[in-house]
């Protein structure tokens, strides 16, 4: 009796961790088929220049956070690229519906990532500090 109740929590683990490699495997899929998008189908050229960083997905595989960069907009621009791109998710959803096999496409939500411009920012603090530790 005590092995088939030592056994319960193994096979609720390797579930766990089989939901995970699904969920990692459709974000990269997602990210994949919105990337190609972008470059082959999108005809708007303000999101020509637009990159997909990350694709998060919810647990139940129905809510996927979509984090975007733009090399030539800024910070200030972000609503108008996340607008812009928005408007654009019917296309998105429907490519992603051809290409992964789902029982419901994902909700899209886009944010705009400024994980690059805080990175500047860090290697710019870096380096100063280093300049001015080699001048003591």
């Amino acid at each position: 009796m005590t092995k088939s109740n030592a056994t319960g929590p193994w096979k609720l683990k390797n579930k766990m961790t089989n939901d995970f490699s699904i969920n990692s495997r459709v974000e990269a899929k997602i990210h994949r088929i919105l990337s190609e998008t972008i470059i082959h189908d999108i005809k708007d050229p303000r999101l020509k220049n637009v990159s997909i960083n990350e694709v998060k997905l919810s647990p139940d595989l129905s809510n996927a956070k979509i984090y975007c960069s733009c090399f030539i907009m800024s910070k200030d621009d972000s609503s108008e690229l996340v607008s812009l791109i928005s408007k654009a998710s019917g296309i998105f959803k429907k490519n992603i519906g051809k290409r992964v096999s789902l029982k419901k496409i994902p909700q899209l939500s886009f944010i705009f990532d400024d994980h690059e411009e805080y990175a500047n920012q860090l290697t710019d603090l870096i380096d100063n500090t280093v300049k001015n530790d080699s001048k003591k």
